[in-house]
């Protein structure tokens, strides 16, 4: 039955993103289709995927579905500038008015930002999860030694108000992106006991990083932000009777404090149902709850009650398995498990990937097992063994939902983009020598058709129906800004080169535009299977990333060739730029 349920669960996933993503297509390619036709221009085929697979002509027009479903089009030979527009049977047509060319152009893009403005209604009603609470502060947990932000003068506890000369409302997600767009020095403004603190680093790589940051090759920061927990306790809820107000923030449970939301689920779900002593944050003072038993998720017992943890979070897709979190009082950490730790087998049994964990950990229910784990250099093996998945309840919603409005989410798409186009021009011109400043975005950190639908998929699965609406209206502005660029080839290309003849009051020579055109077909050609090269790679076991990423092979010792008996090094040029 779980495996059925799995099975149906993955399906699901995968349709929603196959429809939203070809709903995305349809809605450009019908912009382009309708205004071509208002326009009085022939229209030859409308496609949904490459390479036909299904046709059905009707009034002229040629309905395709493809093979490929990774884009579509609609053919209007008379948008094209490189010469004289032909019929598929090779009857000539006249030429179209340059204004007829560009409203057909942008139509494509402008049904796209209809159709992200729209869905974004559903966003704004049902609301999206934020990975933290908006703040206007964000305090420094803990921090790392070895980093930038330390070695300019940063310490825990103190109060970052300010972001580049700012003051910023934002979720800790936000704020660490902010950063990263950052181009040269990121400058924090910085209040510790009634001081104001100016700090201001270059951010840089965190071996520390989530997995998905360190393959981006993407600054990230070396200190963690106390996340606010809000608690909105439900009428009559143990939360409630213990005294618990709306918008109260956990401090401690049992004396414990709680860093995140999985240590707060983790004290109550392996609390046995034992009393709790909690500690609040009530607009700054801090009270001490009456105590208070959770209760039995009786309704929620049924799905679990085969089920048997130990009490970790994993890393993401991980190969070898490695230990992200450990729950509090649960038998992992009893048992003396810590994050960071590889699993190497059960009971003698290897272990490659979650999935076979599972397998392992499954018949074996409450019995105790030899867990082999390898912590840096070591190997050790620890005896534990999991326990009943027991869902306790004190009565409290933990869901942190934005309502951001349809024209806000259009304008933080088009924020993003402008900042990442910076971002990347930034970069070029750095590697060209052409300025001192860096950027911590490069092209690798592009996704093509791939990525965009593996990250959809992953929003709906690991996070919500309503994260993953969110990313497709996002994906529909993004769609929609991306052809808009004046590049030919793209929408804004056409609009341009007709906007071009609009005011010089003729066409461009037909050389210049062929010319222009296929060397951007190239280019983009070019792109597309790099950023589908990341793509994929990305989401390839890490030892066949380390083996196949190109920054990664730059950092590999001098190889060893044997030439006629003769051992040879062969050691890699050195950039005379990065010479002192």
């Amino acid at each position: 039955m779980e495996a059925f349920l799995n099975v149906l669960e993955i399906s699901g996933c995968i349709l929603f993103v196959i429809f939203f993503l070809g709903l995305c297509v349809f809605i450009h390619e019908f912009g382009h289709f309708i205004t071509a036709k208002l326009c009085g221009l022939h229209v030859s085929a409308f496609s949904i995927g490459f390479k036909k697979a299904w046709g059905k002509k009707i009034g002229g027009v040629d309905y395709r579905i493809g093979w490929l479903p990774f884009g579509g089009y609609v053919d209007i030979p008379q948008i094209d500038a490189t010469g004289v527009p032909h019929t598929e049977d090779g009857r000539e047509l006249p030429p179209a008015k340059p204004l007829y060319r560009l409203l057909s152009a942008f139509a494509g893009p402008f049904f796209n930002i209809l159709f992200g403005l729209a869905l974004g209604c559903v966003v704004w009603v049902i609301g999206v999860p934020q990975d933290s609470p908006r703040m206007r502060e964000i305090v420094v947990a803990s921090i790392d030694s070895g980093g930038p932000e330390y070695r300019a003068g940063l310490r825990a506890g103190d109060r970052i108000f300010k972001l580049n000369g700012k003051q910023f409302f934002c979720t800790w997600k936000e704020f660490v992106f902010k950063t990263i767009l950052t181009i040269g020095k990121v400058k924090l403004d910085v209040k510790r006991q009634g001081r104001h603190l100016e700090i201001s680093y270059v951010p840089k790589q965190n071996p520390n990083a989530p997995e998905v940051m360190k393959f981006e090759k993407m600054p990230w920061p070396f200190f963690l932000a106390k996340i606010p927990i809000e608690m909105f306790p439900a009428r009559g809820s143990p939360a409630a009777a213990a005294g618990m107000k709306n918008g109260d923030i956990i401090i401690s449970i049992n004396g414990r404090r709680i860093e995140s939301y999985d240590d707060f689920f983790a004290m109550i779900n392996y609390s046995g149902g034992k009393t709790l002593n909690l500690l609040v944050d009530r607009d700054g003072k801090i009270i001490k709850l009456a105590p208070m038993k959770p209760v039995l998720y009786k309704e929620a017992m049924e799905a679990v009650k085969d089920v048997y943890l130990i009490g970790v979070v994993f890393v993401s897709e991980s190969r070898p398995l490695k230990m992200l979190a450990v729950m509090p009082d649960a038998p992992a950490d009893r048992a003396g498990i810590k994050p960071g730790d590889q699993v190497v087998s059960v009971n003698a049994r290897d272990i490659p990937d979650l999935n076979a964990f599972k397998a392992a950990l499954k018949p074996l229910k409450d019995q105790p097992f030899t867990l082999r784990i390898k912590r840096g250099s070591r190997t050790l093996d620890i005896r534990l063994a999991a326990a009943q998945r027991r869902i306790y309840d004190i009565g409290v919603s933990l869901m942190i939902l934005d309502y951001p409005t349809p024209w806000q989410q259009f304008m933080n798409v088009i924020d993003m983009s402008y900042k990442s186009l910076r971002a990347l021009g930034v970069y070029f011109m750095n590697k060209a020598g052409m300025t001192g400043e860096k950027s911590g975005i490069k092209p690798r950190n592009l996704s093509g058709p791939v990525g965009l639908a593996a990250t959809l998929y992953r929003s709906v699965k690991d996070g919500s129906i309503r994260f993953g609406l969110f990313f497709v209206v996002m994906v529909s502005f993004a769609l929609a800004i991306f052809n808009l660029l004046p590049l030919p080839v793209l929408d804004g290309g056409h609009m341009m080169l007709a906007l071009i003849e609009i005011i010089i009051r003729r066409p461009l020579h037909e050389g210049v535009v062929r010319a222009l055109t296929l060397i951007f077909i190239f280019l983009l050609i070019t792109l597309m299977v790099y950023v589908t090269y990341f793509d994929i790679l990305r989401r390839m076991p890490e030892n066949w990333q380390k083996i196949m990423d190109p920054e990664e092979l730059k950092k590999a010792p001098p190889a060893t060739v044997v030439n006629g008996g003769n051992n040879l090094e062969k050691t890699p040029v050195e950039n005379h730029k990065n010479r002192r």
